[in-house]
């Protein structure tokens, strides 16, 4: 089956690359890539339909089309309940809900909670969502008509990312400004989990061993649990450099780590140790990393003001993969 791609961007600038657009029959039939990008101030580009929005390319075309112009998007999530599929877009000025995969959009939130850094949706309920933003974690139980604030044991009120545990929904992390923090009880309390350093940029649970879990850090690299957060230590072999994005294959066999200067490492031992994949030559920093579900072979890295790169050979070559001049901070494919 096809699928599509959407990438967020934040500035969003719309491009026609080489080649043209599916019929539209074919692209509602297909899946899609979706990316959360934004562009450089003052980059020109042939084809530039403003410089924000929410962009999407079907698999297997070359057209990318802003869905949502004009929204600083620093993320997006799918989720499908029953017969309805469901595309949510963190945005600049709320959460954006689409039912009908980015033709129209309702914003769930009001002006109290209009800047939302990350959505995550509970995994067998539509009525369960949460949000992190500048103001903190909110929750909503009845599908993103009212919110409630959920900022209870933490010290700060920036929220980076919020996460639901992989078999435990009631188990939600969360990322302030430098700390991994966790709740057992759907958001009611939390708790900072020790990872051993202050500087937590991104979070991973492994998706077959879900007793695993990472985070990529300011200063030290990447540290490993192997026991749900009770203990922690240094992944062995990377440089103490910032790392902004983790990605795991489907089967978990590869687990990919990208930051400031570093290029792409790779861990085929669950994490444990690394090595160096791609230099990333010229690319100061990559900021969101994907893996194809379906074909591990295919890897695609957002970097800070240069597209997006893909390996079709898990990592052996490289080649530019669109969107020239954009900071790209989410990739996802969703089925059709």
């Amino acid at each position: 089956m096809n699928s599509s791609l959407h990438t967020i961007l934040t500035p969003l600038l719309m491009f026609w690359l080489s080649g043209s657009a599916l019929p539209e029959g074919n692209q509602q039939d297909s899946s899609a890539y979706f990316a959360a990008v934004y562009f450089n101030r003052g980059s020109t580009a042939v084809g530039t339909l403003g410089d924000i929005g929410l962009f999407r390319k079907r698999e297997g075309d070359t057209l990318w089309i802003n869905l949502r112009p004009n929204t600083i998007t620093p993320g997006v999530a799918f989720a499908k309940y029953g017969g309805a599929s469901l595309l949510y877009l963190a945005g600049g000025n709320g959460l954006h809900r689409s039912a009908d995969r980015g033709k129209s959009w309702k914003v769930l939130t009001g002006w109290q909670t209009n800047e939302i850094l990350s959505v995550a949706l509970h995994p067998t309920s539509s009525s369960i969502l949460y949000i992190s933003t500048p103001f903190g974690v909110f929750k909503s139980t009845d599908g993103g008509e009212h919110w409630g604030n959920k900022m209870r044991g933490f010290k700060s009120w920036y929220i980076r990312q919020v996460k639901i545990d992989l078999d435990v929904p009631e188990s939600i992390y969360a990322i302030d400004e430098e700390t991994l923090y966790r709740s057992v009880n759907g958001g009611e309390k939390w708790s900072a989990l020790n990872v051993g350093v202050q500087g937590v940029k991104c979070f991973l649970q492994h998706p077959v061993d879900h007793d695993i879990l990472l985070v990529g850090t300011e200063d030290h690299g990447i540290r490993i649990s192997l026991d749900r957060g009770k203990r922690w230590r240094a992944a062995q072999g990377l440089p103490s450099s910032p790392v902004y994005a983790l990605r795991s294959s489907q089967d978990g066999k590869q687990i990919y780590a990208a930051g400031y200067q570093t290029g792409v490492w790779k861990s085929e031992d669950r994490g444990r140790s690394w090595t160096n994949l791609w230099l990333a030559t010229g690319i100061d920093a990559i900021y969101s990393l994907f893996v194809h579900p379906n074909n591990p072979d295919h890897i695609i890295v957002g970097t800070n003001g240069k597209g997006m790169f893909e390996s079709l050979d898990r990592g052996a070559t490289w080649r530019q993969a669109g969107l020239p001049f954009a900071h790209v901070k989410q990739i996802e494919l969703y089925p059709n």
